[in-house]
């Protein structure tokens, strides 16, 4: 009996599939057969819209053929880049282009069932991008979409920063750093966080913006810091409003502080260590108001160092005052953990930011850290 259950309940998926793909195989962004991990927009009944790295769009679809309806809205002459992953094959980036509608992702394949995965390898500060669907197939074809067969992990991590978890310039490694900032450069899909969420089959969502600290930026300002956007779905717009009840993380990761200290760069002025406290404090207990059974790691490094003869014991200052901040709100015993990682050295990204090998090395300590911790189950 359990057996005839299956077929039949698969049975009307393909007939569900077939009887929606008879609009030439396009299916609009709110379609079931869609799926959206991270923090999208979906107010508008025409296209989904979203802005920060890592959000990735999945589909599973039967046909040849698969091609993406997407506007960039990327500011500045830049340009958003994503990566396609077909049957989870190697990933293959694509970047959009101004005035372009339809991207064809994927053409000539066996006419079978085949997965994808759209993954939004660049910033909030490269700009918005508007997702219109997917069209497959073509008229002469029988293609459509299908639902998933395969469930999205159970464990869930969020990872909340700057720059280093944006993936800044890690697509570059030379001794001698590119100076500025290209999103053909940046790529989110090498960032730690999502190293370390696929070494440990978890869904990952990043809330990061360049240059956004935890009292005051890179540059000196206190506008729209890390503690004003994350309450947004989009970061650079206030009136989009995010629900926290739409995504629970069960590992939270916040790597924030660093430009707080790479300010006394550019103001000459040293970080005001009882505000510090005080706003890494507060940000803290919002955190555990919304993720109430959350474990939250607070990560240092791997930008900040002791090194500087102008601004002393910049690390030493920096992780002081986040075991402070940690300890404020019950340490351990309330399941908030301190994380540090070693000063990068060279080979360096853009602007002296930690390339994919850096990356890559932040990932291996944060894993082994969060399985010696226990804060995951790992089945033998």
């Amino acid at each position: 009996m359990k057996t005839i259950k299956r077929i039949s309940f698969y049975a009307l998926l393909i007939m569900a599939a077939l009887f929606t793909s008879c609009n030439n195989g396009s299916y609009e962004p709110t379609s079931p057969y869609i799926n959206y991990i991270g923090r999208v927009d979906k107010s508008n009944p025409n296209f989904v819209s979203f802005a920060y790295p890592g959000v990735t769009i999945q589909a599973k679809f039967k046909g040849k053929s698969i091609t993406a309806r997407i506007k960039d809205l990327a500011e500045q002459g830049m340009h958003n880049t994503f990566y396609c992953i077909i049957d989870n094959e190697e990933p293959q980036k694509i970047v959009l282009s101004e005035g372009q509608y339809e991207y064809v992702l994927a053409s000539r394949l066996k006419d079978t069932l085949h997965t994808i995965e759209l993954v939004k390898l660049t910033e909030s500060l490269v700009g918005e991008v508007n997702f219109f669907g997917f069209v497959v197939g073509d008229k002469s074809s029988d293609a459509f979409l299908v639902y998933t067969d395969s469930p999205l992990p159970s464990l869930k991590m969020e990872f909340v920063g700057n720059s280093i978890t944006c993936g800044y310039g890690n697509e570059l490694s030379s001794m001698t750093p590119k100076q500025g900032f290209s999103p053909l450069n940046e790529n989110n899909y090498y960032a730690f966080g999502a190293i370390t969420a696929r070494e440990l089959n978890a869904q990952y969502v990043c809330t990061a913006y360049s240059g956004r600290g935890v009292c005051r930026n890179y540059e000196g300002d206190s506008e729209n810091t890390i503690p004003q956007f994350y309450n947004r779905t989009i970061a650079t717009r206030p009136d989009s409003k995010w629900d926290h009840n739409d995504y629970i993380p069960d590992i939270l990761v916040l790597n924030i502080g660093t430009n707080d200290f790479g300010a006394e760069t550019t103001t000459k002025i040293l970080v005001d260590s009882i505000q510090f406290i005080a706003e890494y404090t507060a940000f803290l207990q919002r955190m555990r108001g919304y993720y109430p059974n959350a474990e939250i790691i607070c990560a240092v490094g791997p930008m900040t160092n002791d090194d500087s003869d102008l601004y002393p014991k910049q690390l030493t200052r920096y992780s002081q005052y986040v075991l402070s901040a940690i300890k404020n709100v019950g340490g351990e015993s309330n399941h908030v953990y301190y994380f540090e990682t070693e000063p990068q050295k060279g080979p360096y990204g853009e602007d002296y930011h930690p390339t994919i090998a850096t990356h890559q090395r932040i990932a291996n300590e944060l894993v082994s850290f969060i399985i010696e911790n226990k804060l995951v189950k790992v089945e033998n």
